[in-house]
Parts: C-alpha cells; sequence; structure tokens
C-alpha cells in the first residue's frame, strides 16, 4: 500500500506538470489570438488559471480502493496458508512432549515406589536413598509443571483445601532446605475448593523464586490478607514484573533456573481460577498475592 501510496503520489505530480504545461501553452495561444482580436482586460484574465486535478485524484483514490480491495484479501490469504506448515509442526512438537511428559510418570513412580521399599528392607545408607527419592520428587515436580504447560486447558478435579495448614507444611520443606533463610508465616484458617497438586506447586514455585532473590537477611513473609496469600520478600526485585509469568523470561542469568516455574504457575493459576498480582521494585523486593475470592 505504501509503494502504491507513493507510485499514487508521483503520478499526481506528474499529471500536474503536464497538465500545468499545457494549459500554460493553451493560455499563452488564447492570450495571442485574443490580444489579435484586441479584447483588452479580458486578455489578462487569461493567464491566471491553475488545472483541474479533480479527476486525477479520483482516478488515484480507486485505484488505490482497487489495491487496497484486492490485493490485502490475497495477501493475508497467502500469509495463512504460508504459515500453516509451521502451525502443525508447533502443534506436533507440543502433543510430542505431552506424550512423553506423560510416559515418564512410570518410571518416576518406579524409582519412588522401590526406593521407599529400599529404606525399609535394605542396610544400605538412609542418606542415599532419601537422596534418591528427593531426585525422583523434583522430577515428578518438573512433570507436573510440564503437563500444566502442555494441558493448561484441560479440566483439573478439585477437593477441599485448608491452605493455612498446607503452605506451613511446604514451609517446614523448605526451612530444610535453606536452613540460612528466614520465614515469616502469619496464615489464617482458609478452605478453598483447589487442586491440591496444582495448589502446593503454586506456592513452591513462588516460595522457591523468592528464596533465589531473596537476601538471606531478610526473612520472606507469607501471611494471609482478606481471602488472599501473600507472599513477600525484601530481594532484588524486578524490572519488568508484567513479564514474569511469559515462557522462558529471565532478568537475571546468573541464577539458576529455566524460566518456565512461573509460566506452569501461571498454567496452573488460571485453570483453578486464582488471580494473582505482582509487585516489585529493583533492590527492594516483590510481593506476590493469591487472591482466592
Amino acid at each position: 500500500m505504501l509503494m502504491f501510496a507513493l507510485l499514487g503520489t508521483l503520478y499526481y505530480f506528474q499529471e500536474y506538470t503536464r497538465l500545468s504545461k499545457e494549459l500554460e501553452l493553451t493560455s499563452q495561444m488564447n492570450y495571442i489570438e485574443c490580444m489579435k482580436l484586441d479584447m483588452g482586460d479580458d486578455c489578462s484574465q487569461m493567464q491566471n488559471s491553475e488545472p483541474d486535478m479533480e479527476s486525477v485524484r479520483r482516478d488515484i483514490l480507486y485505484a488505490l480502493g482497487l489495491v487496497l480491495f484486492l490485493f490485502v484479501p490475497i495477501s493475508l490469504l497467502l500469509s495463512l496458508f504460508s504459515i500453516r506448515p509451521v502451525r502443525q509442526a508447533s502443534t506436533m512438537i507440543d502433543n510430542f512432549i505431552a506424550n512423553i511428559v506423560h510416559d515418564i510418570n512410570t518410571p518416576i513412580a518406579t524409582i519412588m515406589l522401590n526406593s521407599k521399599s529400599l529404606l525399609k528392607k535394605t542396610q544400605i545408607s538412609p542418606k542415599k536413598i532419601q537422596r534418591i527419592l528427593s531426585s525422583a520428587n523434583q522430577l515428578s515436580d518438573m512433570q507436573h509443571d510440564l503437563l500444566a504447560l502442555a494441558d493448561e486447558k484441560n479440566e483439573i478435579e478439585k477437593s477441599e483445601i485448608e491452605i493455612k495448614s498446607t503452605v506451613e507444611e511446604i514451609v517446614d520443606g523448605f526451612r530444610l532446605r535453606y536452613a540460612t533463610q528466614p520465614f515469616e508465616v502469619s496464615l489464617v484458617e482458609q478452605v478453598i475448593l483447589l487442586n491440591g497438586v496444582d495448589f502446593r506447586r503454586i506456592v513452591q514455585n513462588l516460595l522457591s523464586n523468592s528464596v533465589k532473590y531473596n537476601r538471606d537477611e531478610n526473612p520472606i513473609k507469607i501471611y494471609s490478607e482478606d481471602k488472599k496469600l501473600v507472599i513477600e520478600d525484601r530481594g532484588k526485585g524486578m524490572a519488568h514484573p508484567e513479564k514474569v509469568f511469559e515462557k522462558n523470561y529471565r532478568e537475571d542469568y546468573s541464577i539458576q533456573g529455566n524460566g518456565l516455574g512461573l509460566a506452569s504457575v501461571l498454567a496452573m493459576i488460571n485453570r483453578n481460577g486464582i488471580g494473582i498480582d505482582v509487585t516489585s521494585s529493583l533492590n527492594i523486593g516483590t510481593t506476590i498475592r493469591l487472591n482466592f475470592g
């Protein structure tokens, strides 16, 4: 359209120049004839006229309208046709990943069951088996996050979850893993209809991020606020909190992560009908509110 508009503009000025020259030549000829007839003042008026460009403007507008009507739909159709193989390939990849992630469940469950059985019956050091169990649990958590991304629109089973006891249990696990990181927990009893596994992964992912970016001397606060669960840290903060849930988005590549944890959190939040609000300032900290109302 820009090219045709430019051509139309060039055509307009070209026609204006041509018609001006023709009009000037015609005016001069008429002036000479007028002078021969000795018509006086009427002769001077013949030299003060401009070319009529209305028909040229109308032709240009018609041409541009025709181009818009014909070429834009054709271009859109060609664009859709050209990206169709890319969309099909993307769908195939997503389905392949979803199937693989589903299939991983069997070996993970086998590792966990056999590890628990070994803890009861073998003389092997319990710490070694606990490490195996811990790794299997991490794989299981990662599998759940990937499934949330792949199946975010699927229906899920919900049950009544006690927010206070569930969050306190998760925080106790974090206290064991991060002995130097203080936590302050102040929760009231709330029973919400949610998917239990989703809710645990949401809280675990959010707390994991808080621990990564927090300063050890500052406690991470988890408290209730009018049908909301609030997680607050005094860490590095974020320059663009509105992008935090985008896939593969990371502001600090020096800290370990894959950029998928919060993307999966968003998927689980949406399918459980939970609201979320993120406020953050650089070098001040981040506050995340989960709204169950």
